[in-house]
């Protein structure tokens, strides 16, 4: 890849990661529909982030950039879609049943469903998917997002595969246009106030 600016995580970076997402998410639409009470949505967020990068550094899914971290993003590749999770990751699953994260997955639940649906009607094939990614507010504005976004795109060109991810997020549309991904639908949720936005980047 010819963009240096990023690394992979390494487990001892959990932790920063967790931090950085979670602070990167606490006012996303489908976050705040989930746990609607700010003072929960943070510790619930810190919480479900841990395990999350702990999963997907372990997968070799996450990659950072900023020393100290600043910015996070989350791809999944098309040789591993799917996740591999180990007892002793599972087990620390089980302190969120005891967060408002169930209740908040249930209430998103038509949110999600909408997401996976919308992800298996556009990238069946074969697709590098950015599942998330976020930077420290202080951070933004300084093109730190292009380090974690553009060389996974020169390597899906390379590979001749699509990209592809989703938002809820009006606003990111067509920042994410900008690295040639196209809206391909617009799919609001009854009932939640929410739209999901299906992107999707052809070979170039």
């Amino acid at each position: 890849m010819s963009n240096s600016i990023y690394r992979q995580l390494l487990p001892s970076d959990t932790e920063a990661a967790a931090e950085v997402i979670s602070q990167a998410f606490v006012d996303d639409p489908l976050v705040s529909f989930m746990l609607p009470i700010r003072r929960t949505r943070i510790q619930t967020l810190k919480k479900f982030f841990r395990v999350y990068c702990e999963l997907e550094i372990h997968n070799g899914c996450g990659f950072g950039v900023g020393e100290p971290l600043a910015g996070v993003a989350f791809w999944k590749f098309p040789d591993r879609q799917g996740s591999s999770i180990s007892v002793k990751l599972l087990g620390k699953l089980l302190p969120l049943m005891f967060t408002m994260y169930p209740i908040g997955f249930y209430r998103a639940r038509e949110v999600m469903k909408r997401i996976d649906d919308l992800h298996e009607k556009y990238a069946a094939e074969a697709h590098f998917y950015l599942d998330n990614l976020g930077l420290l507010a202080s951070s933004r504005g300084q093109g730190l997002s292009s380090g974690l976004i553009r060389p996974f795109l020169e390597l899906a060109d390379r590979q001749k595969v699509i990209a592809y991810t989703d938002t809820v997020t009006e606003a990111n549309v067509p920042y994410y246009e900008h690295f040639g991904f196209k809206c391909v639908e617009e799919s609001p949720v009854e009932k939640t106030g929410i739209t999901v936005y299906a992107l999707r980047r052809p070979v170039q």
